[in-house]
């Protein structure tokens, strides 16, 4: 099973979504894009803006329903279920400032919110978090990235790339986004979230390149692989 994060810097969904194509995800989740002419079994979007959301796309093997979301959740958090050659809860996420509950405190609040949903299911998080242990002092100890990590791990979950590579939150050598598209102001902060029980069955973590995809975006596309039944 092949998991996709990447935000798409806007966009049509008729002219982002298929850029990803080439890397044959089963589950793509791609934020600030448009919302597509229809949604299906295979195509979900959420957002309040019809030109900057979340889409997430499947493969035919896979079908996503969107579940209830809970009232006054932060900005954007929004659970899928899937259903298919490995079923699970997938909760999408696009960190969002200028709310109460800026960025990653807006993230910390909304797995709290859904916690008994996330303790009952296998649950993948994935998304752009806009958030990094680098920036833990900028929020309250409870609510910055740090705390979030503690609060994933406490409910089973662990971060792909980090554990794939062997790497330190806040210390990362691979970077998902360049700000103003600048390669001197690299930053990781989109996130691929799998249950600790699938971490030996990580096949393959990668990033795109810089040069290939800042033609079409400030951030490149995070890619997970996963053995197992959907392999």
């Amino acid at each position: 099973m092949r998991l996709v994060t990447w935000n798409c810097c806007r966009g049509a969904y008729s002219k982002k979504v298929p850029l990803l194509d080439s890397l044959a995800a089963d589950i793509a989740v791609i934020q600030e894009c448009g919302r597509p002419v229809a949604e299906s079994e295979t195509c979900l979007w959420f957002g309040d803006n019809p030109r900057q959301g979340i889409a997430v796309r499947t493969s035919d093997r896979y079908r996503i329903r969107a579940l209830p979301a809970v009232a006054d959740v932060p900005k954007f958090v929004f659970p899928v279920e899937v259903i298919g050659p490995e079923s699970f809860l997938l909760l999408v996420v696009w960190s969002k400032g200028n709310q109460t509950f800026r960025y990653v405190m807006g993230v910390v609040k909304a797995i709290e919110a859904y916690r008994d949903l996330v303790k009952n299911s296998p649950t993948v998080l994935i998304g752009d978090l806009n958030s990094n242990a680098l920036w833990d002092t900028h929020h309250p100890a409870g609510l910055n990235h740090s705390a979030l990590i503690s609060l994933l791990s406490e409910l089973g979950l662990v971060s792909s790339y980090h554990h794939f590579f062997s790497e330190v939150q806040g210390k990362e050598t691979r970077v998902t986004f360049n700000l103003l598209w600048n390669k001197d102001r690299p930053y990781h902060i989109d996130y691929c979230f799998v249950p600790a029980s699938w971490a030996s069955r990580i096949k393959r973590v990668e990033i795109g390149s810089y040069e290939e995809w800042r033609r079409h975006s400030d951030h490149r596309p995070l890619l997970v692989e996963i053995l197992g039944s959907a392999a």
